[in-house]
């Protein structure tokens, strides 16, 4: 049986490097369309925005992986079936378990490289896109590290702690120099938002020094103009979906802590850590369209097939889960309702087989 599993994880990663390259392609020349429009802007250019489509792909392999796993397994197993391999293969005394046990087998590997990529290698791939993008385009950020995103403006040097999802800032220090480059002020506040054409900083330390003292005081609030609109702070913005399972963690543990919302990153958390079984399920749903009901049709039509099923999966995904943030306290139970949906459905028709 050694031989048999082989072949068939041969022909199953194939399959699915085929449809990772042409989705992977697709959606890369869609997203430099979208780029197309920044183009010319400051700094950023052409070389710019493929930089930027490269270094979101291993991110986008990882979200659209489960998908990939589907299409994969249909298209290499059909093509088997075409060959009359499968056919074959029952008639050797192969059951369509031991053949389901073959393609898991392989699937299993795949998920485990892809998510080692989604959690190692996307995460700080994003941040270093995220980065250079913006920075060739408003020329404004210069550092955005686990530590916090530095930036200057005019004069003044500015170390912003986090930047939340929503476009707050949390834990803002604001360091004014003169122009002989000698410390003049420092503002230090809890957080910040942005009202109307400025940032209102809250609970502010505002310390100003001279040769001979220093004077401090504290006020509530602070009206602060800068060049740091939302649309660049938006792009340095810590996405729930940019974060490995470990800094996810981490990350939920601080929200709690500071009784901050933190349902938004419970959901993307156990969506990560059940992933595996995600694309385990998708690959179990896949089979039964090759030795059940679409089995005489070509491939074409399974891939459309597929292609619609994994849609379909992703949309209620995204509508269980939001509905899940507001209507269930626990967002484990929305991150793995469609999974157990699929994983479901898919043992049911695999056992109607015949």
């Amino acid at each position: 049986m050694d031989i048999l599993d082989r072949y068939i994880g041969k022909t199953m990663i194939m399959g699915v490097f085929a449809v990772m390259l042409v989705m992977v392609t697709l959606d890369s020349l869609i997203s430099f369309a979208g780029e197309a429009t920044n183009i010319g802007r400051a700094n950023y250019g052409v070389w710019d925005a493929i930089t930027f489509i490269v270094f979101t792909i291993p991110q986008k392999i990882y979200i659209m992986f489960p998908m990939i796993a589907l299409l994969g397994t249909i298209l290499s197993l059909g093509v088997m079936a075409g060959n009359s391999e499968l056919i074959a293969m029952r008639a050797a005394g192969v059951s369509i378990m031991r053949i389901t046990y073959s393609v898991l087998k392989t699937g299993i590997i795949l998920a485990a490289f892809v998510i080692a990529v989604g959690e190692f290698v996307a995460p700080p791939a994003v941040q270093y896109a995220k980065l250079k993008r913006v920075n060739a385009m408003e020329k404004k950020i210069s550092l955005n590290t686990d530590y916090g995103l530095w930036a200057r403006d005019g004069r003044n040097y500015i170390h912003i702690r986090r930047v939340e999802n929503d476009g707050r800032l949390t834990g803002i220090n604001i360091y004014a120099y003169d122009e002989q480059h000698n410390l003049v002020q420092t503002l230090n506040a809890t957080y910040a938002e942005y009202v109307e054409d400025h940032w209102k900083l809250f609970e502010v330390t505002k310390r100003n020094f001279s040769s001979n003292y220093i004077d401090e005081k504290f006020v509530a609030t602070v009206d602060w103009q800068s060049l740091l609109n939302p649309e660049v702070v938006d792009v340095v913005s810590i996405s729930p979906d940019n974060l490995s399972i470990i800094k996810l963690r981490s990350y939920i543990d601080y929200l709690k802590t500071n009784k901050l919302d933190s349902e938004e990153y419970e959901l993307t958390f156990w969506s990560k850590l059940i992933a595996p079984i995600t694309i385990s399920a998708m690959i179990v749903l896949a089979i039964p369209f090759v030795f059940g009901s679409l089995r005489n049709v070509g491939a074409g039509q399974r891939i459309l097939v597929g292609f619609l099923i994994g849609l379909g999966f992703f949309i209620f995904n995204k509508l269980i889960g939001n509905a899940g943030l507001v209507y269930i306290n626990q967002p484990w139970i929305a991150a793995i309702i469609p999974t157990l949906v699929v994983l479901i459905i898919g043992v049911f028709l695999l056992k109607r087989i015949r």
